[in-house]
């Protein structure tokens, strides 16, 4: 049972909840606001609180339900070092709590806009491209999902120094056809259902936390959609870097996904799509910008589908060979995920 301290909001800084006192801010999502948050034993964890009034202003709950259902679901059956845990989830009758691990690093893109000049030092893009290889890794070989939304958004650095693929709302297993009727609702998000009753705390080790975008990506790619904040990322961001990397997943997009697919033929999730994302991000840490970059969206789609970029100089051949190996135009001949595994040691020492 949660109890929240008298006189304050469930979800405001001082209250309690799942044994837990609410902290400060670190963050906000598409509906949620993340805060970190202490136990009596002055453990450190983060929360990301899901208010039900927020979530309830949505075009089609009964379908966001399920959508959450499926992402739940997904997030409770991973267990990697290379993944962000849930620990668990406290539901009330105003909000949902979804406890997770602290990440005080923020995301790979708060590093990279923070500490790069304008690229991180070689040799720590290296340790971090590998260790996000390996939970990629995981997620195609053991679990068998395509993460499908791969970006340094969704990659979160713990106190250790632990990189953490988050984010699974568009997940999906691999060679799974994605025009569903779940997917094709654009203006869907997830949502809870309100069944609490008041005072009443739902505990389950299995509920996921809600993500702002759940449309396939080839359908995603097509809106404009800012940065969302994660969580332990700071709501502000350094302009120059806005000025750099454009908003939304669109940069990270494989060229197949902007194309129609053959008639008759259902798009699949395919960890080649995985693969060019983790490219992009690798090219990224090791350049300070993204490789594909245009304000016009259209031509940004275009130089993605004719894989139009300037490899960065002084990185290596060795980053060299991955980059292109990731960023291979033909699937057929895009790297898989183990042979990115077995050379991306390479990466920042020459």
């Amino acid at each position: 049972m949660a109890n929240t301290t008298t006189h304050l909001a469930p979800d405001a800084e001082g209250a309690t909840v799942g044994g837990y006192t609410l902290g400060g801010v670190i963050g906000y999502g598409g509906f949620s606001t993340i805060r970190k948050a202490f136990s009596r034993s002055g453990s450190l964890v983060a929360i990301k609180i899901v208010r039900r009034d927020d979530i309830q202003r949505q075009q089609n709950p009964e379908q966001a339900r399920r959508l959450l259902s499926r992402e739940a679901e997904t997030w409770a059956s991973l267990s990697h070092e290379h993944v962000l845990p849930l620990f668990s989830v406290e539901r009330t009758a105003s909000a949902d709590f979804f406890i997770t691990a602290f990440c005080p690093a923020g995301s790979l893109f708060d590093i990279l806009k923070r500490d790069g000049h304008p690229a991180l030092p070689q040799d720590d893009a290296g340790v971090m491209f590998r260790q996000v290889v390996r939970g990629l890794r995981y997620l195609h070989e053991t679990a068998r999902l395509v993460h499908r939304d791969m970006k340094l958004e969704n990659v979160l650095v713990d106190e250790m120094g632990v990189c953490r693929i988050t984010d699974f709302g568009s997940a999906r297993h691999i060679s799974e056809p994605l025009r569903s009727e779940e997917d094709e609702d654009e203006n869907t998000r997830p949502n809870i259902p309100s069944t609490a009753k008041p005072g009443l705390v739902h505990r389950t080790s299995s509920l996921a936390y809600p993500t702002a975008k759940q449309t396939p990506l080839h359908l995603s790619l097509k809106r404009h959609q800012g940065p969302r904040s994660h969580r332990n990322s700071t709501a502000s961001g350094g302009r120059g870097m806005a000025a750099v990397f454009a908003d939304g997943s669109l940069p990270y997009a494989a060229p197949e996904l902007l194309l129609p697919p053959p008639s008759g033929v259902p798009p699949v999730a395919d960890p080649a799509q995985d693969i060019w994302a983790v490219g992009v991000m690798l090219y990224a840490m090791l350049a300070g910008r993204l490789p594909f970059t245009d304000q016009f969206e259209p031509r940004l789609q275009m130089k993605i589908i004719h894989g139009t970029y300037t490899m960065p100089s002084g990185i290596g051949s060795r980053a060299e060979r991955v980059i292109q190996g990731c960023l291979e135009r033909s699937i057929d001949a895009r790297w898989t995920v183990a042979t990115l595994d077995e050379d991306a040691w390479g990466v920042g020492w020459g």
